[in-house]
């Protein structure tokens, strides 16, 4: 017995340094603002919750190619990257309650916004991120994995370690602006070959079992907006010609197809910028994301479309 408490003892001392060292990190991991760009958007966004007028959903085409500062009414842009469509209703929903003076919701619609769920693709650990930040759960994750619920394992131990010697201040959001924008400054190399191959990295995640859940998840998103007298505007970036020449016809003309559909059923609209013309090579950051003058460029257009609907 003697033996066994002495060894109890023991497990217990090694143990403890571990558990505190555990401890530290799901706790700075989960409050700290700047951590990544989930803790920063909720964090900015809950400062100004009572004033937000205009909310902008979406994924990394609008996260860095709609800027609120351009828009004459008090907006802030919720959209991430690689978000989907089933996210930005979530959150949307979410904090409705917490937004008394909402009054419009754009709704970014992509080449590829109705090929897959993030579960079904390589960038499915950013499910975790939701989980963690804002307690939105994806319905398929396995419940019995850890990072269900521990951040330090969602974040990874190394990057973990590396986020403590940087203040827990992540690089890529602390180029989030306190409006939810993220504004891209220089260009990558843009050409027909990139842009095949970026086109085809999307082809190659549509998952068509996908779309009938996905379109179905979004009409009843916009009719819960309806009913409570929000206005939704749907809102397509611009892309640059070397990715819209491989996109697949079809595929947009479907996307359109469903988008107009809406449109006219409860009495929207949609912004489609996909080929405009009025946006040049000089926009973008690369073939499919416009860059900080496009992005003003563009804000600009939609507030002033916005004034007139």
């Amino acid at each position: 017995m003697q033996n066994t408490k002495k060894i109890l003892t023991k497990l217990c001392l090694f143990a403890l340094p571990i558990a505190l060292f555990i401890g530290y990190f799901e706790y700075e991991l989960k409050t700290k603002p700047l951590v990544s760009s989930y803790a920063a958007k909720k964090y900015f966004l809950e400062k100004q919750l009572d004033s937000i007028e205009v909310l902008i959903l979406g994924s990394s085409q609008t996260f860095n190619g709609v800027n609120p500062a351009f828009f004459a009414k008090k907006a802030f842009n919720l959209a991430n990257v690689s978000q989907t469509i089933y996210y930005d209703k979530r959150l949307t929903l979410d904090y409705l309650p917490k937004l008394p003076k909402l009054k419009t919701v754009f709704i970014n619609v992509g080449y590829f916004s109705f090929f897959y769920q993030l579960f079904d693709i390589k960038e499915n650990w950013r499910d975790y991120y939701y989980l963690q930040q804002f307690g939105i759960k994806y319905y398929e994750l396995n419940p019995f994995l850890l990072n269900n619920y521990s951040a330090f394992s969602v974040y990874q131990p190394m990057h973990s370690v590396k986020l403590a010697f940087n203040k827990f201040e992540d690089e890529a959001a602390k180029e989030i602006l306190s409006n939810g924008y993220q504004p891209k400054y220089i260009q990558e190399t843009m050409n027909d070959s990139l842009g095949n191959e970026r086109v085809n990295i999307h082809n190659s995640e549509n998952f068509t079992n996908r779309r009938k859940e996905i379109e179905t998840d979004l009409e009843d998103f916009v009719k819960q907006l309806s009913e409570k007298n929000i206005q939704v505007v749907f809102l397509t970036t611009p892309v640059y010609s070397t990715y819209s020449k491989f996109c697949d016809k079809k595929i947009i003309e479907a996307n359109n197809q469903f988008i107009n559909l809406l449109c006219k059923k409860y009495k929207y609209n949609y912004l489609n910028f996909f080929e405009d013309k009025r946006f040049t090579k000089d926009d973008f950051f690369d073939n499919d994301h416009l860059k900080n003058n496009g992005a003003i460029k563009l804000s600009k257009i939609i507030s002033d479309t916005l004034s007139k609907l």
